[in-house]
């Protein structure tokens, strides 16, 4: 526990100091260093809790592992490299061949993996950089829809997010799927900005790109930049212009998300066809235990964004009201309205699903602060000059208290490390089964073995031993006498830690 208490220490002092820094030069008008603190702050708190010793139960155990198999076989998604049991293609948490997910997350944690080595660090690796790229990005989108400061406040808050954080980690569900799509959806939205101040069409070639890439990802929520493409150039470009382009972009699009689904469907249709169909699913039934009342989202921005955010909706709100529409108003609203109603409208919610629409929160979060500081330097009453300050200053520490919050610095990791040495420590020969495992998706993580939690039959037993299979079972003293005497097996003793793989839900 001490080491917990020292490290948890340290992340928090360094935060502080290099957030500290970013202010520091933020005052000074030398924008380029405050936001190099702010990346590097946002970094390292991911780096903390990337370093978790334990894969995370849901959902992180699982893609790990696809991913790991991927290394292997890359155009076959597996949950397990060989099923012993006829699988039911509809429960993604058993099954052989594994669509429960796009692939382009998979495909990247399994060339981290590849190229570094399989660990729990390396296949979060990607997610902790496109995580910190995140920041850099809605800098830029800021700077170029409004001004400097504006992209700066709107990344201190991107980097401090605890959900954005927790999720970068793998430490709740939906985990690395939700930080890819929202880093390639906020990747399509920065091309779009940037075409509309420097008029390329390689900027909408590569807007498409990146939402190919986002539906290979999370599947159709990244269509959405379709919509923000068109909100931001509506009345600034000739139709022909907007439908070239949207063309164009569509084109790119379907050029890269499009082979992947052809492929699939072809190779394994029952899988492909299920999954197709457990999408329309959410929005039926609460699945996977997940069943959420319409107004989940709404109460849960006050968690997940920052408790004062409904006075910054009601105050956009009230300004778009009092103004004209601008294009740029158009352009965060829809970002934020059309998924919130979209999702609302689905069974199945968890806090991850609108993630891809955080940057437009945050963005609106950092107009309102500098509409604040333009009312106090008008106001002359020291009272209400004091008030808003105090304002001020509760949107930036109830960011900062979340975020460390969500980071649990101080939270006790040693039965996850004792877990992780035990399944270090085992080597299976080819071809192991070891049955019984209260891990088996970390065991299989770990070692080249195929690892089931449940107790075989006589009968499957002398099945596998006839196919050279080479048999283990964890010996829990429950054995049946039956299975205890069969002179194919070898018993297996695993520590108590590894309890833990169970408790893991973070």
């Amino acid at each position: 526990m001490d080491t917990e208490i020292g490290m948890g220490i340290l992340i928090i002092a360094t935060t502080f100091l290099l957030y500290g820094a970013a202010y520091f030069f933020y005052t000074k008008e030398r924008l380029a260093r405050s936001l190099l603190f702010i990346l590097l702050a946002g970094f390292a708190l991911r780096f903390f809790c990337a370093s978790d010793p334990m894969l995370h139960r849901w959902d992180e155990r699982y893609h790990a592992l696809v991913a790991k198999n991927i290394i292997d076989e890359p155009l076959c998604p597996k949950l397990y490299k060989k099923q012993i049991y006829q699988f039911d293609e509809m429960n993604w948490a058993t099954s052989e061949i594994w669509l429960h997910k796009q692939p382009f997350p998979l495909w990247t944690m399994a060339i981290s993996m590849k190229t570094l080595g399989v660990h729990e660090l390396t296949m979060r690796l990607p997610s902790l950089l496109f995580s910190t790229l995140g920041i850099w990005l809605i800098f830029l989108i800021g700077k170029h829809l409004y001004h400097e400061k504006i992209g700066l406040i709107a990344a201190f808050f991107f980097s401090i997010n605890g959900l954005i954080i927790e999720l970068t980690a793998g430490r709740i569900a939906t985990d690395h799927i939700d930080v890819f799509f929202l880093f390639l959806v906020e990747l399509s939205v920065f091309f779009i900005v940037l075409d509309t101040v420097k008029k390329s069409r390689w900027y909408i070639l590569l807007a498409g790109l990146a939402c190919g890439l986002a539906i290979l990802t999370k599947w159709l929520p990244a269509l959405i930049v379709f919509s923000l493409y068109f909100v931001l150039n509506y009345n600034k470009k000739s139709w022909t212009t907007i439908f070239t382009d949207l063309l164009l972009m569509g084109i790119v699009t379907l050029a890269v998300a499009a082979p992947w689904q052809i492929y699939t469907y072809k190779n394994f249709p029952a899988e492909y066809l299920w999954e197709q169909r457990f999408n329309y699913l959410h929005f039926t039934e609460g699945l996977d235990g997940n069943g959420r009342p319409w107004w989940f989202f709404i109460d849960g921005i006050r968690i997940t964004v920052n408790e004062l955010i409904y006075v910054v909706l009601l105050w956009f709100g009230w300004k778009t009201f009092k103004e004209k529409l601008s294009h740029k108003t158009a352009f965060l609203s829809l970002w934020i309205i059309v998924p919130f109603l979209v999702f609302s409208c689905a069974k199945t919610k968890l806090p991850g699903y609108l993630l891809f629409t955080f940057p437009a929160y945050f963005i609106l979060m950092a107009l309102f602060v500098e509409f604040l500081l333009k009312q106090e330097k008008k106001i002359l009453r020291n009272n209400i000059k004091w008030l808003i300050k105090l304002t001020i200053v509760a949107f930036f520490a109830l960011a900062f208290r979340y975020g460390l919050e969500r980071v649990k610095p101080f939270e006790n990791q040693s039965l996850g490390r004792a877990a992780k040495q035990e399944l270090t420590k085992l080597d299976f020969p080819k071809k192991s089964i070891v049955f019984n495992v209260p891990c088996p998706i970390e065991m299989m993580f770990r070692t080249d073995a195929l690892a089931y939690r449940n107790m075989p039959s006589v009968a499957k037993i002398n099945e596998l031993v006839e196919e050279n299979y080479q048999i283990y079972i964890v010996n829990d003293e429950q054995l049946p006498t039956n299975i205890q005497q069969h002179e194919a097996i070898s018993q297996i003793e695993l520590p108590a830690t590894l309890i833990y793989c169970n408790q893991n839900t973070r």
